[in-house]
């Protein structure tokens, strides 16, 4: 098997012997203009006199024996770049697939708990505690980090919709940027860390509302979805590295020039802001969809922090 010392193509036919150099091309580099040529001959004809005839065909036996072991030696480094290449591309192929699986997975999960919502049996895909005690929903440490809580038949179903989108596509961004850097593994770690981090939020708020509410085998008032907690976390670990700079973001149409803390800021007095309002002003409940999710940033800076996963 011979591959082309300029390009690295497997060369499937009888390979063009350039007279110069002495390599291996394929057809569109067999030409020395279009390999590069350095034209140093290496068929130097040698003229052998009477007297010393032996000596040179010594000479040009030793020399032919070089140049094969030479010609072997670049065949083989230019295999071994051709491999190389080839084992970038298609790990060029299956970039990015830690952020598509994990987007994917909380647009499945999303359309189950519509269904689930539904039917009135929610509390076996969002997290309560309620049916943890009583139900045995364990499994919804999981499922609960996965689903986006929405209502088909709200009014505002349709700008819920085209927030989802945007969301997506922001979530998407820093995902690329963190799977390319820190690879898919620390991608997916980061993501479900984050979540964990929300759901023991979720349990100290859960707790600290016994006294108003109750835990009990009947109702299902406590059922969240932390999608937001893994989401904060992909967000945020991008800003960490750079609080102090100015960088421009595009939270609106127009596109806002800020420094890291503010851009912080924004993120956590995005769910803090409607959590605190609905919260105190309707019911303590509220607190539950809003403010657990935050956990996911203080997941996403004690991986930064203490370099976890890396």
């Amino acid at each position: 098997m011979t591959f082309c010392e300029h390009c690295g193509e497997k060369i499937n036919f009888l390979p063009f012997k350039c007279k110069y150099c002495g390599g291996a091309y394929c057809k569109e580099h067999r030409l020395p203009e279009n390999h590069q040529c350095s034209f140093e001959s290496k068929h130097i004809p040698i003229i052998a006199s009477s007297l010393k005839e032996s000596k040179f065909k010594q000479d040009d036996s030793n020399k032919g024996a070089i140049n094969v072991t030479k010609y072997i030696r670049r065949q083989e480094k230019q295999k071994k770049k051709s491999l190389k290449q080839m084992r970038r591309y298609s790990s060029r192929k299956s970039q990015y697939q830690g952020i598509k699986v994990i987007l994917l997975l909380i647009i499945s999960f999303s359309i189950v708990a519509i269904i689930f919502r539904s039917l009135f049996i929610e509390e076996y895909v969002f997290l309560s505690l309620n049916a943890i005690i009583y139900k045995y929903t364990f499994h919804t440490f999981i499922t609960s980090l996965f689903i986006y809580s929405i209502d088909p038949f709200n009014y505002f179903f349709f700008f819920s919709i085209i927030l989802i989108v945007i969301i997506f596509y922001f979530a998407y961004l820093m995902g690329r940027m963190i799977e390319s850097t820190f690879g898919k593994k620390f991608l997916v770690k980061l993501f479900l860390f984050s979540g964990f981090v929300s759901i023991l939020f979720y349990i100290i708020l859960r707790l600290g509302l016994i006294l108003y509410y109750p835990l009990d085998s009947f109702s299902n008032y406590d059922s969240v979805g932390l999608v937001w907690g893994g989401l904060f976390g992909l967000f945020t670990f991008t800003i960490f590295p750079a609080m102090n700079q100015r960088f421009t973001s595009l939270i609106t149409i127009i596109p806002i020039r800020m420094s890291g803390k503010s851009f912080l800021l924004i993120i956590i007095l995005f769910r803090l802001i409607p959590g605190l309002i609905f919260g105190l002003s309707v019911s303590p409940l509220y607190f539950l969809p809003y403010l657990p999710e935050l956990g996911g940033i203080l997941g996403s800076y004690l991986v930064y922090k203490f370099r976890m996963f890396m």
